[in-house]
């Protein structure tokens, strides 16, 4: 009897419901409307009528490249950028604002100059999706490498400064820097001197601090900003801030920019690590042997003794303890070239000698024959010039080598290296 009771029960609250009493549950809204986040994205990028500095991260350090982007029109661009003189002048790039996967897209057709770029620069992205939106910045992320764009507004005076082709002219002037006569390099900021090391290939700037026992070095890869260079992260000398390098002016005593930050060719190193020329005279029971290819060059001027002209040239060699196991006071060494095939005369043995400071200094010990071969003989006597200099050398660790300095007034030098190095 008692489930009839709750039966009935349960059939009058079914029916006691009329139709239409049921109230619809207010669901919140979770996922914002890409058609929304589209509209945000378009009048965003219209907000600034001279155009979006980007700068784009990428690779697996992160590398930085800046250019300017104007989206004049629906799908057409004005675009610049630093990655190389290929894109350094305005030109024109397409491009696309659309939904892709309910994400707000920002894309750039393969073929296009924006395209040529990514192309060139290997893990740069041409289909990005909006992350976020900030007054004047926006963040993009690639979709396939996760390079990283970012869009800020750009100023009418930095416009005009790219359409005046800053970014090339700033090019010129680190170029002529880098080609400066002499190896070394000084770095002038705050009333204090820092050592500089310039590689305008990778586009960084090795910074050294601290003395001679202890060096520091703070190597950072730089970017062109449309006004100058930008360090890809500050860095800190001594309690001063590096970061950016604007107003560029290049002269014969070198480059200055904005905050009278200078940067001079010099003959002598400001910080010079006595480490590398104890490395290359290494362990007196061990024979070590350094190899050449150019052998003395200048600045521009690679083999200024001529060796990559001879016939059947293999490499110029640079060993001490040759031919010598005795206990000395001071190191022996031996020269000479190498050809395939032959041996070309001219070698030389001779005693090194370190000072205090750091500099090697070669002295004639002994020589074979002349070689026969003029073009040898002439070779090997602008080489000795240059060897047997009264001064010495200072000795940079350079690579998996050392660079060896001409000390009386580092304009010239020679790269040499462990064989065993060469082909890594």
């Amino acid at each position: 009897m008692k489930k009839y009771i709750i039966f009935f029960i349960l059939l009058s609250l079914i029916y006691s419901c009329k139709k239409g009493q049921l109230q619809p549950i207010e669901v919140d809204k979770v996922w914002p409307d890409p058609v929304e986040n589209l509209k945000l994205f378009k009048d965003a990028l219209a907000t600034n009528k001279t155009g979006w500095e980007y700068t784009i991260a990428y690779g697996k350090n992160r590398t930085i490249t800046y250019g300017y982007l104007g989206f004049n029109s629906e799908n057409s661009s004005d675009f610049i950028g630093d990655f190389s003189k290929n894109f350094s002048k305005f030109d024109k790039t397409n491009y696309k604002i659309s939904i892709v996967q309910s994400n707000v897209s920002l894309s750039f057709p393969e073929r296009s100059k924006f395209g040529n770029l990514a192309a060139d620069a290997k893990l740069i992205d041409t289909i990005y999706t909006v992350k976020k939106i900030d007054a004047d910045t926006i963040f993009l992320e690639g979709e396939i490498h996760s390079s990283l764009m970012k869009l800020t507004k750009c100023s009418a005076e930095k416009l005009a400064l790219l359409k005046n082709n800053s970014i090339e002219l700033d090019f010129d002037k680190i170029k002529q820097l880098a080609n400066m006569p002499r190896y070394f390099f000084h770095y002038h900021q705050g009333g204090k001197t820092f050592g500089l090391e310039i590689d305008t290939l990778y586009r960084s700037l090795n910074f050294i601090s601290g003395n001679n026992e202890n060096p520091i070095s703070k190597r950072v890869r730089y970017y062109f900003n449309g006004n100058g260079l930008s360090l890809e992260s500050p860095i800190t000398l001594d309690g001063l801030q590096v970061k950016v390098f604007e107003n560029l002016e290049f002269d014969n005593s070198g480059l200055k920019a904005k905050g009278e930050i200078r940067i001079t060719n010099e003959k002598a190193p400001k910080i010079y690590d006595l480490k590398p020329v104890k490395d290359l005279e290494g362990d007196r029971t061990k024979r070590l042997w350094w190899e050449s290819y150019e052998v003395f060059s200048q600045r521009g001027k690679p083999d200024i003794a001529g060796f990559t002209k001879l016939p059947n040239y293999k490499n110029f060699s640079l060993a001490h303890n040759y031919d010598y196991f005795e206990p000395a006071d001071k190191y022996f060494w031996y020269i000479g070239i190498n050809l395939h095939g032959i041996n070309p005369g001219s070698t030389q043995g001779f005693l090194s000698v370190t000072s205090d400071s750091g500099i090697i200094r070669f002295i004639i010990l002994l020589e074979t024959e002349e070689s026969e071969i003029p073009e040898v003989l002439k070779a090997m006597n602008i080489a000795k010039s240059y060897i047997y200099n009264p001064i010495g050398f200072y000795v940079i660790k350079t690579g998996v080598g050392y660079t060896l300095v001409d000390a009386r007034d580092a304009l010239t030098w020679a790269y040499f290296q462990d064989p065993a190095n060469i082909f890594k």
